[in-house]
């Protein structure tokens, strides 16, 4: 009996405590993109929204000693894009609410927005120092994070903002396709507000530019997530051009080297030594080609390869054999000679021979961009009501044979950009590999493919020809 008084009681003090609590009311909240992306609409996710109140919550309790206090229909609204404004009605402060005689109670105006990451900051004085060490990273974009806090008397607590340089890892951490339309995932998202909150909250920390790594938000497939769903994961270490990472017990370490390219001459004494058959191939397309070449090599097996590719360039915007992008290194759209006549050479002998296509669709693989992945347990949460199976296009496609053994050659992306290889030798699917400028995660399929073939597909794959 005494023990149910003593809980009653309990509970009463809790209630009483609660409604003497001085409050901080949540009178605006709202989100807007200044980009092409829908990261920000995770806010509207009922579970994300509950655990961004949570988090606010904590942080006011924190440093203002306040309960945190919103509607049961707490949304974010979109319909102010130009930052909160000085101006208290129209920051969406309810006039009714604020009684000059009351200096208990806060009210919050919150707004996050998303820029490119070309925009401008108002910053007070940051060190030029710090702003090229920020920018040594992929930054993607910027997260503007305001707060504006009054009392009742319209007196002002906290006025303050925080930009958020959103960057990349130097290295893949997952092996996937990005998507298009989603800079982070929802836990991403959440991860970020949930650092930025005590920063932007605490008028006593003058910070206002700090930098976030974080993954992509990846999307699933129906071909390269349930091959590698199982499979171990290696990851390189990359140092300038030198790429190290282990197989079957050894440190395997390959370097590339910066293509190069002359002009095919097929007249006169200077004529460029070419066989018959490339030189008919190119009669035949009538057009003028460049002899491209791009070395590299096996470091610790002593091997030097060269890989020596014939292309034209499609200066021409409406000629229906210009490619939809450039080749990064050399900066001319690239069209290749069609045919076997591209090699990869090691030493003096020639090992591969191979052709290569562009823009190549694949009907039966396919990317579904109304879900994204979450990379922790590769559950899927659905960002779209619209299904979104999209057929795949692989930017380049090689095809040919190495050491007499059929090869081919899947790329997605074009070098200089995040880009997926899948790689076949001799019928069958040996390693899928990820990377921007180099490998820089694979995941081996064969582990009994010897190392000195699997580099060679490495440096094939990797080529920025390509």
């Amino acid at each position: 009996m005494q023990k149910g008084f003593l809980t009653i009681l309990f509970l009463l003090f809790l209630k009483i405590y609660g409604w003497g609590q001085e409050k901080l009311e949540f009178s605006s909240a709202a989100y807007h993109s200044f980009t092409k992306t829908r990261t920000l609409d995770f806010l509207n996710d009922p579970d994300i929204r509950t655990e961004f109140l949570n988090n606010l919550d904590t942080v006011v309790q924190q440093l203002f000693q306040k309960r945190l206090n919103y509607s049961n229909g707490f949304k974010f609204k979109t319909e102010n894009p130009d930052g909160i404004n000085i101006n208290p009605e129209s920051a969406n402060f309810r006039k009714k609410d604020l009684n000059p005689n009351d200096k208990t109670t806060y009210y919050l105006a919150f707004e996050i927005s998303e820029h490119p990451i070309t925009t401008e900051m108002a910053l007070k004085d940051v060190d030029t120092s710090f702003i090229n060490l920020l920018a040594k990273k992929k930054n993607i974009c910027v997260y503007q994070f305001s707060a504006r806090i009054i009392r009742s008397d319209e007196s002002i607590v906290l006025d303050k903002q925080l930009f958020v340089l959103l960057a990349r890892p130097d290295n893949s951490f997952f092996l996937g396709f990005e998507h298009p339309y989603y800079n982070v995932g929802s836990m991403g998202l959440s991860k970020i507000i949930k650092t930025c909150l005590p920063i932007l909250m605490d008028s006593n920390i003058e910070t206002e530019l700090i930098q976030i790594t974080a993954l992509p938000a990846y999307v699933p497939d129906n071909f390269i997530q349930p091959t590698i769903l199982n499979k171990a994961r290696t990851y390189t270490t990359i140092k300038k051009n030198f790429v190290q990472y282990n197989s079957r017990n050894e440190i395997q370490s390959i370097r590339f080297q910066e293509p190069g390219y002359n002009p095919i001459i097929l007249k006169g004494k200077n004529s460029t030594p070419l066989p018959v058959d490339i030189q008919t191939a190119i009669k035949y397309y009538k057009r003028d080609y460049i002899f491209l070449w791009e070395e590299s090599r096996d470091v610790f097996a002593d091997k030097n390869y060269k890989i020596a590719t014939i292309a034209t360039v499609v200066n021409d915007a409406y000629d229906q054999a210009r490619p939809h992008w450039f080749n990064l290194k050399t900066g001319l759209p690239l069209q290749f000679l069609p045919g076997n006549y591209h090699y990869l050479i090691q030493n003096n002998d020639t090992i591969a021979r191979f052709n290569i296509q562009l823009q190549v669709s694949d009907p039966s693989k396919k990317v579904f961009y109304n879900q994204i992945i979450n990379t922790k347990d590769y559950s899927t949460i659905t960002v779209s009501n619209t299904f979104q199976a999209i057929s795949h296009v692989y930017h380049f496609v090689l095809n040919g044979t190495l050491q007499n053994k059929s090869f081919k050659i899947f790329i997605s992306g074009i070098n200089g950009t995040p880009s997926i290889k899948e790689i076949y030798f001799n019928g069958s699917l040996v390693c899928i590999a990820q990377g921007t400028l180099y490998p820089e995660i694979l995941s081996i399929i064969d582990p009994e493919l010897s190392s000195d073939t699997l580099n060679q597909l490495l440096l094939l794959s990797f080529s920025s020809l390509f």
